[in-house]
């Protein structure tokens, strides 16, 4: 399977301001759009901050969270907040706390190779530590990692996750309002 980085796919992303490995970078955070060889396009999200990602098509393998380091976690995060996201902003703080959960097993932004630095959206970093806070001792299913296959450093390791997440109470309250009102339509015509 293949892998194309693909500009056209409209993404939601931020440029953040943030420490890796103690050395201050500005860089975009957030979703990034790919195609595949079947021509399915997607949105994704980056598993290891450290790796560039490359933008000639790379041939990766599908693996399941369960063999990814904190995949699960990741997978109930994404399957929880990610259908939520619907500005740049946003993505940008589920991409700094899949960061942090990957490469420092989400201790939070003030320590680990993931921080903040002065210039951190303080926006950004505090949605992501809700994020890291929320997700901790979590874990779902359904989180498909794209690894290059030529081998680590390569390309950065893309995720997504395609469990359905849990209706929220109110989704089955206005559900059932709904079929309320419907049997009263119907049984008044």
């Amino acid at each position: 399977m293949t892998m194309t980085y693909d500009g056209t796919v409209p993404a939601l992303f931020e440029n953040i301001d943030v420490k890796f490995d103690s050395q201050n970078t500005n860089i975009y955070a957030g979703q990034i759009g790919v195609r595949f060889d079947s021509g399915v396009t997607a949105l994704l999200f980056c598993a290891d901050p450290f790796i560039a990602l490359r933008l000639d098509t790379v041939t990766v393998t599908p693996l399941p969270g369960s063999q990814v380091n904190n995949g699960e976690r990741l997978a109930w995060m994404f399957n929880s907040y990610v259908p939520g996201i619907t500005q740049g902003w946003q993505a940008a703080a589920f991409q700094l706390a899949a960061w942090d959960i990957v490469a420092d097993g989400g201790d939070g932004l003030s320590t680990g190779r993931i921080q903040s630095a002065t210039g951190t959206n303080a926006q950004i970093a505090g949605a992501a530590q809700a994020l890291l806070a929320a997700s901790q001792g979590k874990s779902s299913t359904g989180a498909t990692f794209y690894q290059p296959t030529a081998g680590p450093h390569y390309s950065q390791t893309l995720f997504e996750a395609s469990a359905s997440p849990v209706p929220e109470p109110s989704t089955y309250l206005l559900m059932g309002a709904g079929l309320l009102a419907l049997a009263h339509l119907r049984r008044r015509g």
